[in-house]
């Protein structure tokens, strides 16, 4: 089959490898959608480490083409969405649930083969039956859907708060979507890119705001009384934005970090601590307890706005370039035509 291999930073490319030989426990897939994640053009540009010589991607739809024996809750010619991780299933945060936290966690297309590829594997329990109604375009974009709104799970903003979201990219806007379902009363979206806070406003932000040409947090005091926000979400991943998210939040408030820094983190934690500002953090999502894929179907995580490009998979490595330019939102890769 065709992969797209990643042999080092700059040194991607298209390669035939062996179709992946499954175990009893696991679910061989036909890939019908790929998506592109900051990470793989992270990984093209050499700011973010993975394994040479893997498979790319991570974020996908497909069709069951085979199952081993011990699979019984799909089926070969069944559409299917995919939680992108391998767990150990043995150690605590397994046992409790906490399955995304495994210490023995590996991530497809970063430790793992990936859904760059004709066909991918994965273990049983990381394969979920796609609803009906589950377009296959949308359910490739079910993986960060459920990422922003794990996160949200966690924060548990209410009807009553104001929440300030730092981050437009594509988990900021379905962290977005996630609060907004969750009914909170006004929510402020900060980000860089103009068709991007263009979508947040149609998506329920009650306010946009466009750094450095506005001042973040002149604004949240302004819409807050002077008190400052109930939760902040930073989902960036930039130093400046993490220590700025103390000076958001009021006394009593929280702080949801989502974003991955490349850089130490400058930190006001002396008033972080004197507030008593609660400090949340998360990482990857819970598919088997939040069942995001039926959101994502229902168009409460609706993925639809956020698709902006298609290229056909041997255009992959395009679509990866294609990601970081400022009309991109999602950029999705076809391996059954456009």
């Amino acid at each position: 089959m065709r992969a797209l291999v990643f042999e080092g930073p700059g040194d991607v490319r298209f390669k035939e490898v062996p179709v992946p030989e499954i175990s009893s426990d696991e679910v061989l897939i036909r890939t019908t959608y790929a998506a592109v994640c900051g990470t793989d053009a992270h990984m093209l540009d050499g700011a973010f480490p993975a394994k040479r010589g893997i498979v790319m991607g991570h974020e996908a739809s497909g069709v069951v083409e085979a199952v081993g024996s011990r699979v019984t809750h799909v089926a070969p010619g069944q559409p299917v969405v995919a939680s992108p991780i391998v767990v150990c299933g043995s150690c605590k945060p397994c046992r409790s649930g906490r399955y995304n936290i495994c210490g023995l966690r590996r991530h497809l297309g970063i430790e793992a083969d990936g859904v760059y590829a004709e066909f991918f594997k994965l273990p049983g329990y990381s394969v979920y039956a796609a609803p009906d109604e589950l377009d296959p375009k949308e359910a490739a974009l079910v993986e960060p859907a459920a990422v922003g709104y794990h996160a949200v799970c966690r924060a548990a903003p209410t009807p009553s708060e104001t929440v300030v979201i730092i981050g437009d990219g594509p988990i900021g806007l379905f962290i977005l979507e996630s609060v907004v379902a969750f009914g909170a009363q006004r929510i402020i979206v900060s980000g860089h890119r103009k068709r991007r806070l263009d979508l947040a406003r149609e998506l329920g932000a009650d306010r946009v705001v466009r750094p450095p040409e506005e001042d973040l947090k002149a604004i949240v005091m302004e819409e807050t009384d002077g008190t400052g926000a109930d939760l902040v979400i930073e989902a960036a991943g930039r130093a400046e934005t993490i220590g700025e998210s103390v000076h958001l939040a009021r006394s009593a408030a929280r702080i949801m970090m989502v974003g991955i820094p490349g850089e130490p983190i400058p930190f006001d934690f002396i008033d972080l601590v004197r507030r008593e500002v609660d400090l949340l953090t998360s990482d990857a999502s819970l598919y088997a307890t939040e069942l995001p894929h039926e959101l994502v179907a229902k168009r409460i995580l609706d993925a639809r706005p956020l698709i902006t490009h298609t290229f056909r998979f041997d255009e992959a490595v395009d679509a990866i370039h294609a990601s970081k330019g400022q009309d991109a939102i999602k950029v999705l890769i076809s391996f059954d035509g456009i």
